[in-house]
């Protein structure tokens, strides 16, 4: 069964959120064990696989300039105290908004596909500090 893209979303979220707990040389054995098990419950098909790594081997080097993009926009808001699942939501985020080549993802939808993201998997109020800061990088033109 093809996953859709909200649930390739959540995969890469959640590798994502996943990649802030392992040194990077042991990065990518857990992406291995991360989508083997995907594979066991969700019957991830190999080329959802293949999407999913080439997507996370595409964001993980843009991850320095994706944070500089996420600080600047949140005002006085340092990455280390941003919670780990909205840093890992809002690099997504702002992968989507300004590096993915799904150019028929309007941004708007990459922002509400973000603030679900947070409902779901973060802090009470995060998904509206997800939301500002989402909103602030589309509208600074820096696309």
């Amino acid at each position: 069964m093809k996953l859709n893209r909200h649930e390739i979303r959540t995969c890469l979220f959640l590798l994502l959120y996943q990649k802030d707990f392992y040194p990077d040389e042991r990065y990518e054995e857990q992406q291995d064990i991360f989508l083997d098990e995907e594979k066991k419950e969700e019957e991830l098909e190999d080329y959802d696989r293949l999407y999913i790594e080439s997507e996370m081997a595409r964001i993980i080097p843009l991850l320095p300039e994706i944070d500089g993009k996420i600080e600047a926009a949140s005002k006085s808001w340092k990455l280390n105290r941003i919670a780990k699942a909205e840093l890992a939501i809002l690099r997504l985020g702002v992968y989507e908004i300004i590096y993915a080549d799904d150019a028929e993802v309007p941004v708007k939808v990459a922002i509400d596909e973000a603030v679900e993201l947070a409902r779901e998997y973060g802090q009470e109020k995060g998904y509206a500090f997800v939301n500002g800061v989402l909103d602030t990088i589309s509208s600074t033109g820096d696309k």
